[in-house]
Parts: structure tokens; sequence; C-alpha cells
């Protein structure tokens, strides 16, 4: 049975359940901005998913990892704070260069956010998320490959208002939030949210005190040398501790002009990611048992126990400002776009979890590694965008342009066992890696869409996009030992920096058709492109390897879908079908070898997407929505010289499924209840190109739940919610070492609490 076909729900069935209802209840409507102009969801002529605001918080959706378990199609892991890492349709991109982009966009009131982990603010008084699927290579145009994700605020009014928030929950969650908004002046409107949360650890280091070791030198060590030594015994890793502030004046001297001018500030930090050694059965010339001897009783008692002897810890500072001028000529909108946004992370991360290796002893562990990482990132936008409408026409053109300067420093200290280290290929290393990269943008774009008919709609567009991209790489050896100088380097270090530049452009095209049947029903069928520049791989052992790029990724897609709403608007469905080649799939991949290489592939990525919304009963809301679907290779042969062809991309499942009830229990004068049920089921994937049976992911379903009592006027609200109730394992990041086991990372159990909730 083909992938469109298969498992489709029955329309009929949903219908007749709609049909026996007469109560005038409707579905609300979602108005998104996937187009750069207001619209119903239902109107847009593409793959649109949207999470509205009241789904968005403490108990429901509150991070990258949510928003990918409630999207059918969307994979999220993430190595550490500032290293996110996003999946549309199975396309996305792992590269840690200074030098590299994202395959998804991140937009924050549509300013785009240059590096993924610039993106980590605390999901708080947002008007919704949209969820764009497959290229957005006109209207979007800058890294859009796979898709985009598109953060909406809530706008300030001159309504007074204010509210406040306060979780308690398992794990010593504690969860403030507040906001203030109003009247400033009759022309100015302002409000202030903040967001602060503290959690404990949910990660055990069990490293005692017979384990440690003071023999390592790491005086030269910039990043991780004061971290070495650490007790450590009994510490819970993985607490989070965060700070959130937003304030925005919304300035409006006339009809025809607004000034929302907006500054926000974000602060996180966790005592470091624990990770858990795995897959030990598989490892190469039975090594396997070596790894066990770095392993305590009390190591093996838990996948989320490790033994660092390192104080690992992740800390994360974003700023941004923004100035957003409208104004309305008669005969056309004119909009500005001023931005500023900076992101600066360092991290320490224990990527094997276990203590580091007695030097007079023979028979221990093969290996120990330790990451270090600091990360500087700013950028400047500027967009320039003019709509307007005309008879039958409805226009839209703009300019974009962006600076973004990226300082990132990666240090790697390995130590080897002792018979690794007697055969001279795996000494002790203390290496530094150095980037510093300069990123200019700009793009011109129009799109265009003719009314034919009241039925018939064409729509063109079209985007030329420039990337230039300086860029200065180094690598030095530490420990001054010369030649090998220790894994990732192995070389000896770069006698001088490597300056290189490079630059690509690209026209991009978009072209749709869409045709209504009735005012409730659209078919569409739209072709589109994008378009990501190349790259500059990072961890580089070689000079000339430094100054070489891979090619940019050129993409093509071709959707066709229905979006419509039956009987009263108490039903929707819609469904499209995809079909995406990529050309020049950049893969970022850590080889048998430990070198760190980026690669060029070719993928495709076919399949459908189908959602449902029902409202049988006035208190009832069901929604379900469903992906089905296939990423792999086409044609891929790694650095190491192994064909991946066939192979599935990545982070891609092959099914993926969500399913929410909501309930209201009226109580008449004693306010309402509210259930919430909702169960989010992904079928297993891989973590990496080779498809090895120990990267793949099970298939995984999380349960949710919560119960919530709200007074009559809404302004008192007391929630009683749990995430993961199962208590189901996921791989939050894994790296498959040389020897063949695997290091792994999983994302937090279970978690309950209560939320309280006033509005004045």
């Amino acid at each position: 049975m083909s992938i469109a076909n298969k498992h489709l729900i029955p329309l009929s069935l949903l219908a007749s359940a709609a049909a026996a209802s007469t109560q005038a209840f409707q579905i609300e409507e979602i108005v998104v901005t996937a187009e750069k102009r207001e619209q119903s969801i239902q109107d847009v002529p593409m793959s649109v998913a949207a999470i509205s605001g009241d789904d968005i918080g403490i108990g429901k959706v509150t991070g990258m990892d949510d928003i990918a378990m409630k999207t059918p199609g969307v994979g999220f892991n993430q190595f550490n704070l500032g290293e996110p890492r996003i999946y549309i349709r199975g396309i996305g991109n792992s590269s840690d260069s200074a030098a590299s982009d994202p395959a998804v966009g991140i937009f924050i009131d549509e300013v785009y956010i240059g590096r993924t982990g610039g993106s980590g603010f605390d999901l708080f008084d947002l008007e919704r998320v949209e969820i764009l699927r497959g290229p957005q290579g006109t209207l979007y145009g800058k890294n859009t490959n796979g898709g985009a994700i598109n953060f909406i605020t809530t706008r300030p009014s001159q309504e007074n208002s204010a509210k406040v928030s306060f979780t308690a929950g398992s794990d010593g969650l504690l969860h403030a939030q507040a906001l203030i908004n109003g009247g400033l002046t009759e022309q100015v409107s302002g409000k202030l949210s903040v967001s602060t949360k503290t959690r404990d650890g949910v990660y055990r280091n069990v490293i005692s005190a017979d384990e440690i070791t003071m023999e390592t030198n790491l005086s030269n060590s910039p990043i991780i040398g004061n971290s070495v030594g650490a007790s450590g015994s009994g510490d819970e890793l993985g607490d989070s501790d965060s700070l959130n502030i937003r304030g925005q004046l919304l300035f409006e001297p006339g009809d025809n002009t607004s000034i929302l001018l907006s500054a926000d500030y974000a602060k996180d930090k966790t005592n470091g990611s624990c990770r858990h050694l795995a897959n030990l059965d598989q490892g190469i010339f039975g090594t396997g048992p070596l790894w066990e001897l770095a392993m305590s009783d009390a190591y093996r008692s838990d996948i989320r126990h490790c033994a660092s002897q390192f104080d690992t810890g992740q800390e994360r500072t974003i700023k941004g400002t923004m100035a957003r001028v409208e104004h309305d000529f008669g005969w056309a909108n004119l909009l500005s776009i001023s931005a500023w946004r900076s992101s600066d992370y360092n991290t320490v991360d224990d990527l094997t979890g276990i203590p580091l290796n007695q030097p007079d002893q023979i028979f221990t562990a093969p290996e120990n590694v330790i990451d270090g990482v600091e990360e500087e990132a700013s950028q400047f936008s500027q967009e320039f965008r003019l709509s307007g409408s005309s008879n039958r026409l409805d226009w839209i053109a703009g300019f974009f342009y962006m600076r973004e300067e990226v300082e990132r420093d990666e240090e790697f200290y390995t130590q080897y066992s002792v018979p690794l280290q007697g055969l001279g290929l795996a000494p002790i290393g203390d290496v530094l890696f150095l980037q510093d990269n300069t990123t200019t943008s700009y793009a011109v774009y129009s799109q265009v869409d003719w009314h034919l008919t009241d039925q018939w709609t064409l729509t063109y567009g079209i985007r030329w996009s420039r990337d230039e991209k300086e860029i200065t790489q180094d690598a030095k050896d530490l420990l001054g030992s010369g030649f090998p100088t220790g894994v990732p380097l192995i070389l000896p270090e770069f006698p001088a920096e490597v300056n290189a530049e490079d630059d690509w452009s690209e026209v991009t095209h978009k072209a749709s058709v869409n045709y209504r049947f009735g005012e409730d029903a659209m078919v569409y069928l739209t072709y589109s492109e994008g378009f990501k520049s190349g790259a500059f791989p990072s961890q580089t052992n070689v000079p000339a390897n430094a100054a070489q790029t891979v090619d940019p990724e050129i993409v093509e897609n071709i959707e066709l879908g229905l979006k419509s709403t039956w009987f009263d608007n108490r039903l929707q469905f819609n469904i499209a079908y995809y079909d995406i080649d990529y050309d020049n799939l950049q893969v970022f991949e850590l080889t048998p070898t430990l070198l760190l290489v980026l690669n060029n592939a070719q993928a495709k990525s076919t399949g459908i997407e189908a959602s449902v919304t029902l409202v049988p009963t006035e208190n009832l809301r069901l929604n379900a929505s469903f992906s089905d679907g296939e990423a792999e290779y086409e044609h891929f042969i790694n650095a190491s010289g192994s064909d991946r062809s066939g192979n599935t991309l990545p982070m891609a499942s092959d099914q993926s499924a969500t399913l929410d009830i909501d309930y209201r229990l009226p109580l008449g004068s004693n306010g309402n209840l509210d259930f919430n049920l909702s169960y989010n089921w992904k079928s297993e994937y891989y973590t990496a190109s080779s498809n090895a049976d120990k990267t793949r992911q099970d298939d995984i379903g999380q349960l949710g739940a919560s119960l919530r009592w709200s007074n009559g006027d809404e302004s008192l609200s007391v929630t009683a919610w749990g995430k993961n109730l199962g208590d189901k394992v996921q791989i939050a990041h894994q790296i498959v070492d040389p020897t063949g086991i695997t290091s792994e990372r999983y994302l937090p159990p279970k978690s309950y609490g209560v939320t309280v909730t006033k509005s004045f």
C-alpha cells in the first residue's frame, strides 16, 4: 500500500459524529502569518501546524522537545544548551561550525535567529507557535530548507491587566511567571513579562573518592582547566536555573502608524549533563569488558547515572532588541524590522561519563573524552517589506540584510588506557580549535497572489539570496607534546591561522495554484525551492581542509494538499502529500577515527501529513494529527568510504501521531473543570546515518494529562498536570564511540506538579 493511502483517519465516522450535533458551537479560527500577512490557517496553501498560547506553559508545551513531540514530522535532539538540533521531514543540520547554518529557520516576531542556541527563551506569554513544513525559499529564504518555526509574542494593549502564575512540581520544580500590561498614555501601551525557574537535577554523578585521580596536567587549558578534580559523588546533574525578561512598548501616533519596540533577556544554566555508556556488547575487538572496568555497581544501577570527576556545567545568555515600524499609505503597507540579537554560551561536558584512567593501571577503560566550548554570537538584521492589494492581486516585496559574527573555541581533552598509549597511536591530548566567522547575507524577494476567480488563485514568488562568509581557523596543541597531538587533531597544530572566504548566491522560486470548492474547502498544488549556502568545516586536523567549503544545499518540493471545514465549522480535515529532493545535503559526522567531517549527500523525503479537529458537543474537543513518510539518502558515501545510500536520515520517524482530548465540565456558579488527555507517539528512528541497530531509538509514546479548575470569570485557576506519565526513556543525544559502544544522554523522566494562575 502506498504512503498516500495508508493509515488515513476514517473521515466518515468523524463526519457522522459531527453531524449528530445540532448546537451552535464551532472550531475557533486560527490566524497565522505564515505568508507574512494575517490569514486563517485554512487559507494558507502549505502544510502549517500551530500551537496556540493556551497550549504553551507549564505542564504542556515548554520547550523545543515538546514542540517536536507535539508536531508530527518534527524531530529534536540537543548536544548541549547552545546546540539544539531541529529536524522537519527528516531534514536538519548537526554541524557546530561557526560558519554553518541551520536547516530549519527559527524566528521570533519575524526576526531570524542565526544560531539555534539563541532560541532558548522561556515559552511564556506567546500568542502562538507556527511550524511551517518544507522549504520556505521566497518569503523567508535564509536557511529554511527543512522548514521554519515562528514564535509570536503577544503585543501590548491599552487594556490594563496583570497575571501571575506559580508552579511547584516534581524534582523540586519552582516556576514563577508574571506580566503587567496596559496603557501608559492614550497612544502608548506597554508590557513587561518575567519568568524564573529552578529545578533539581534528574541525573546523578556516582563517582567515588577512590576513582578520582589528579594526575592530569591542564594548566594550559583555557576552557576545562579549572573543572578537573571534582569530588562529585552524589551530585545531582541536569538541574535548571533560568531567568527570562521581555519588555515591549507599542506607540500608535495615528491611525496609520504603529511602532513596536521590544527588548528581551534570558539566562539559563545547568550543572551539567550526565552521559551513560551503552551497547557494551557491541564493542569491537572485545572491548566491552574493558569499558566495564570503569563502571561501579552504582553506575550500572540506573541509565541516568554517570561517574565524572569534572565539574561539568553549561551556561547561556541571550539578548535581543527590535524596532518594528508599520505604516499604511492606503495603496500599500510599509514594514520595517530592525533587530539585534546575541547569544553567548559556555559548557564543559564529559563525553564518556566515567572516571579518568589511572596512569599506573593497565586494565582500564579505553578512553576518556572531555569537551569544552565557548561561543559568542551576535547579529544585526534589517528587513523592509511593502505589501498591498489591488483588484484581484495581493502582492508583497521585500529586502533583507543580516550580518552575523561568531567566535567559537572548542577544546578536547583525551586520555587513553596504558596499552593504547603504549602503541603510540592514542596519546594523552589537549587540543583547542578556534573559529572566528563573519557572515553577511542579502536577499530581495517578491510574491504575488492572483485571484483569477473567486475559486481559482495563482501564486508566484521569487527570491535572490547571497551569503558571504569570512573565517579564521586555528588548531593548537595545549600540551605541547608534538606529533601526534591527541584526538581529534592527531596531526601537529596549525603552524599559522588559516584565513578563507567564499560566497554563494541563488535564485529560488515558488509557484502555487489553489482551487476553492465552496466557502470552506480548498485544494492546492505548490512547487517551492530552497537554498542554504555552503559552509566551512570545524575541528579540521589539516590546515588545507580548514579553507575548503562544502557545496550549498538546493532543495525542490512538490506539495499537494486539501484544507477543509465541514458541518458548520465543527469538523476540520486537512491532508498534504509532499515530495522533496535535496541536492548536496550537508551532513556532519563523527568518523571512527574521531574526526568531525562535513560532507554532501543526495537525499529524498516523501510522505503525507493529516490533521483532524472535531467538536462533537459543546464541551468536547478532539484533535488528532498524523504523518507517514520516508526520508532517506539517495546517494551518500561518507568520509570513511561507507555507502549510506538508501539509509534513513537521522531523526526521521516513518510515522508519528498526536491525540488531544479536551472536555469542559461546567460547575455553574462554581466555575468550570477542564480535563485534558494527550498522547504523542513517534515510530522508531535512528540517531546516525549508519542506521546501525545501536543508533535506533525505539518507538516512543508519551502520555500527558491535566485537570484545571477555573472560577466563573477565568481570573483564577488551579491546574494539576503530569507529563510523560509512562516514564518513557528517550535519547536526548548519542555519540557512537570508535570502539563501537555508545555514549548517551536521555531526556528527563516523568514530571508532575500544580500551577496556580491569577489574572487581574
